[in-house]
């Protein structure tokens, strides 16, 4: 008996939290006038990819062991936030773009204090999806509840076409024609910005302004004379 009781401390349990059995994805469309016309003909392979919050790996945050993840095949984006430890509402979306098919490594995802922001491009255009941080939706320092509300909760309220935060991709000389090669970032200022390569192997810049600031989208040519001056200007991150 006395080993058994040694055995019992010896090990922990973990129970995840009831879930859903089957999950349920909210469908919405994404597009509208300026895409008729378009052609959506072009196919890309499919491709997925994941996103954990900066404080998932502390003890008490409300972001703890969270993490997004997302697959993304011809036109369809689904989005899905989980969480190891809590039944997470509303946590399924599947977006459909009219007329574009999304590119792939198309999304990517930026955390902020105050918002979650989803960066897309589509061979035809560029969005920004502004939605509330788990921080700003439960303040509490100690998360005691078995089930929580998703970020994707009220995406229902979003307006996807309001230009913003969504842009045709313009047609410019030299822009490479449905490339798969992409990349976009948030700038320090909070601007949106979406890179694409350009036929003659530099790069075009498509930037949105930031959202709670009145500016202009513009689209900036990166040469090879000019990369390294627009890199030390902050045009692009480290990463890059």
């Amino acid at each position: 008996m006395a080993a058994a009781g040694a055995l019992e401390k010896s090990f922990v349990e973990l129970c995840g939290a009831e879930r859903e059995t089957q999950r349920r994805f909210r469908d919405f469309t994404v597009g509208g006038s300026e895409l008729v016309g378009l052609s959506g003909t072009v196919k890309y392979v499919e491709s997925a990819g994941g996103f954990y919050y900066i404080e998932s790996s502390k003890l008490f945050s409300v972001t703890r062991n969270r993490f997004i993840h997302w697959v993304t095949s011809g036109d369809t984006l689904e989005l899905v936030e989980e969480s190891l430890d809590i039944n997470l509402l509303n946590n399924a979306i599947r977006l459909r773009f009219q007329n574009c098919n999304v590119l792939p490594g198309g999304v990517h995802v930026s955390e902020t204090h105050n918002h979650v922001i989803i960066l897309i491009l589509t061979n035809h255009t560029v969005h920004r999806l502004i939605l509330p941080h788990p921080s700003r939706m439960y303040r509490s320092e100690l998360v005691t509840e078995s089930q929580m509300q998703s970020i994707f909760t009220d995406i229902g309220k979003v307006d996807f076409g309001d230009p913003c935060n969504c842009q045709l991709i313009p047609t410019v000389p030299g822009l490479a024609a449905n490339s798969t090669t992409s990349v976009a970032w948030l700038s320090s200022e909070g601007e949106a910005m979406f890179a694409l390569p350009s036929a003659s192997g530099a790069l075009f810049v498509l930037k949105l302004p930031p959202h709670d600031i009145p500016g202009t989208v513009s689209v900036v040519e990166l040469k090879q004379s000019s990369v390294m001056q627009r890199l030390l200007t902050g045009w692009m991150p480290t990463a890059m």
